[in-house]
């Protein structure tokens, strides 16, 4: 690598690391604020509310490095611009191209990293931080039972714990289900042993009686040694998982489970996601070219780019509009070349502009001889 390639790298790593770095913290935190409600409602450890907070930073990386290398690229382009260090470039016989050079070689690492994050990182990360919430929903001695408190579940089912202890186990239970008036169940054990089985989550009662309304509205009490009160139906994160769209890899979201009934009406859906997946990288090339169209291809100029920059940013931001358009598109006509269209054709049409602008000429100053005899 020839000293040029590292000093214009070294100009964009920094900014790159700076903007992915502070742009991640700022959106991980406010992503993280809104899962506050695990810790608080759910009555999770802290310890499962930092295993969903990191969990988050994947999705948030194939947004952010495309948009991160476009800032950098135009913070490093305009440094060098403003230190007349590109004007002396362009002096020496540097092309547009070779100075583009280093930033598409950055670029072309930060494509991978977003095209991995989108078919491996972020379904595998989504999927994990789903899991952690549905079991802290689903864990009903945390997140629902209090010791000493009435706790109504569901309308018309209402546990009492004296006392709630490690690992599910309960002393002096009472639990009244009263949704179907005609025939309310009151169960009373010294005891309860909360379990999950293959039928979902069981409480086990032990030493009590079953106060049973009959048909006759009549109430039967029954005493028993061990009985179990099946808890899955009351429970919020009961039920299969159903893998929402970011939590699904390019199989299954190019083939998805025809008999599934969600899948089948989605398959349009599906089909555009993982499209957009694959499609997604493409945006760091398309963002990294319009950086050096507006500032490296351009006439010189002494005012500054400040208007160059700011249609720069509105270009970018129209384009990647554009591709959650084209996303919306084919997922319900099928047209998934829209969404390479977008961001390949704004790279082929930005590749063309830098080809056919020339860099400006910057002739030496003349002699002072050839000054006074001019």
């Amino acid at each position: 690598m020839r000293r040029l390639d590292r000093y214009i790298l070294r100009q964009c790593l920094a900014p790159l690391a700076f903007a992915v770095t502070v742009v991640t913290l700022v959106v991980w935190l406010t992503q993280s604020l809104q899962r506050l409600d695990v810790l608080v409602e759910d009555g999770s450890s802290f310890a499962s509310f930092a295993s969903i907070s990191i969990l988050i930073i994947p999705s948030l990386l194939s947004v952010i490095i495309p948009f991160a290398l476009f800032a950098a690229a135009l913070f490093a382009l305009h440094r060098m611009h403003a230190d007349s260090e590109i004007a002396v470039m362009f002096a020496a016989g540097v092309s547009p191209w070779r100075l583009a050079a280093p930033l598409l070689a950055v670029t072309a690492v930060a494509a991978a990293a977003t095209l991995w994050v989108n078919v491996d990182l972020m379904p595998r990360s989504y999927r994990a931080l789903k899991q952690i919430v549905a079991d802290v929903r689903a864990d009903f001695a945390t997140a629902v039972v209090r010791s000493g408190e009435f706790t109504t579940i569901v309308d018309g089912f209402t546990i009492y714990v004296d006392e709630v202890r490690p690992g599910g186990r309960f002393l002096g239970v009472l639990i009244n289900d009263y949704r179907n008036r005609d025939r309310v169940e009151t169960y009373m054990a010294q005891k309860g042993l909360l379990r999950d089985t293959d039928d979902g989550p069981v409480l086990f009662l032990a030493n009590g009686n079953a106060q049973l309304t009959n048909e006759q509205g009549e109430i039967d009490v029954v005493p028993f040694d061990e009985t179990a009160v099946n808890v899955d139906e009351y429970g919020r994160g009961a039920g299969p998982l159903q893998l929402e769209l970011t939590e699904r890899y390019l199989s299954e979201l190019f083939n998805p489970d025809l008999d599934n009934a969600w899948d089948r009406e989605n398959v349009g859906k599906l089909a555009a996601e993982g499209h957009n997946r694959l499609a997604s990288p493409l945006y760091a090339f398309a963002y990294v070219l319009l950086a050096i169209q507006a500032l490296v291809s351009g006439a010189y100029s002494r005012r500054g780019y400040a208007a160059r920059i700011a249609v720069a940013c509105a270009v970018a931001g129209g384009l990647r509009i554009a591709g959650f358009v084209a996303q919306s598109a084919a997922a319900g006509t099928g047209a998934n070349w829209l969404q390479y269209l977008v961001p390949g054709g704004a790279c082929v049409a930005l590749a063309v502009l830098i080809s056919l602008r020339r860099p400006p000429r910057f002739t030496a100053p003349r002699s002072a001889a050839a000054l006074g005899a001019g």
